[in-house]
C-alpha cells in the first residue's frame, strides 16, 4: 500500500471521527436546548459559584471576557499571524495557524444559531459582572476562540520539544476561560463542555483538509513534500 494511500485512508478517519464527534456535539446541544429540567439544574449550579465571588477572580473573568470577545479576539488572531509570518518567513504557516483558528470559530457561531438555545437567566444572579439579555448559549464562543487558538499553536508546534509544555499552559487556558463563562453566569456548564469538545473535533477537521489539499498544492509548486506536516494533525487530535 503506498504513502499517498495511508495518507487519503488517514485523512478519511479524520474526517469521519470529527464530523462524528462535531454532530454529536450539535445533536446534545438540541437536547439541553428542550429540556428544561437539566437546565434548571445547571442554572441552580451558577447560582452557587454566583455566591463565590471574589474582587480577584472577578478582574480575572472580567480580563478573559474582553480578550476572548469577538472584536478583541479578531485582532489577537490578526496580530499573532502577522507574527507567525515575520518570525518564520512561511507565508504556508501564517495562513495555516489563520485557517485553524478562525474557521472552527466561524463553525461554533454557526452552531450556537443552530441550537439556539438561550443563556443563562443572568439578571437573576446576585453578581451581575456581564449583562448580555437576549445572547444564545450553545456552544460558548469565547471558550471555542480561545480552545482553537492555543490548539492552533500546538498543531504548528509537532516535534519540539517544548511541545508538552505548551498543551499544559494551553490547557490550563481552555479551562481558566471555560470556568470564567460560568464564573460570570453567561454560560452553562454544559455550553463550555461542548465548546472544548467540538473546537478539538473541528481543529483537527480543519488540519487534515488544509493538509491534504491546499498544503500539497503549495507544496507541489515548491517541490518540498509535505509529507511530515500531517504528523500534526495526527498529534492535535
Amino acid at each position: 500500500m503506498g504513502t499517498g494511500t495511508h495518507t487519503c485512508i488517514r485523512f478519511a478517519r479524520t474526517v469521519i471521527s470529527a464530523v462524528g464527534v462535531i454532530l454529536a456535539v450539535m445533536i446534545s446541544g438540541f437536547v439541553l436546548e428542550s429540556s428544561s429540567g437539566w437546565t434548571s439544574t445547571e442554572m441552580a449550579l451558577i447560582r452557587q459559584v454566583n455566591k463565590a465571588h471574589t474582587p480577584q477572580l472577578d478582574s480575572v473573568a472580567l480580563g478573559i471576557n474582553w480578550l476572548f470577545e469577538p472584536a478583541a479576539a479578531g485582532l489577537l488572531v490578526l496580530l499573532v499571524t502577522g507574527v507567525i509570518l515575520l518570525v518564520t518567513r512561511r507565508p504556508r504557516t501564517a495562513i495555516h495557524f489563520f485557517l485553524i483558528v478562525i474557521i472552527p470559530t466561524l463553525g461554533a457561531e454557526a452552531m450556537k444559531l443552530l441550537v439556539h438555545r438561550p443563556r443563562p437567566d443572568i439578571p437573576s444572579l446576585t453578581h451581575i459582572l456581564v449583562l448580555e439579555p437576549g445572547g444564545l448559549s450553545f456552544p460558548s464562543g469565547h471558550t471555542s476562540f480561545a480552545a482553537c487558538f492555543v490548539l492552533g499553536f500546538v498543531v504548528l508546534t509537532a516535534g519540539r520539544r517544548y511541545r508538552p509544555v505548551l498543551i499544559g499552559a494551553s490547557t490550563i487556558v481552555v479551562l481558566g476561560t471555560a470556568a470564567s463563562r460560568v464564573y460570570l453566569g453567561v454560560h452553562y456548564p454544559s455550553d463550555v463542555v461542548a465548546s472544548i469538545v467540538y473546537s478539538m473535533a473541528a481543529v483537527a477537521l480543519t488540519d487534515a483538509v488544509w493538509n491534504l489539499s491546499l498544503s500539497h498544492w503549495i507544496d507541489r509548486r515548491s517541490g518540498v513534500h509535505a509529507g511530515p506536516e500531517y504528523e500534526g494533525a495526527a498529534d492535535a487530535r
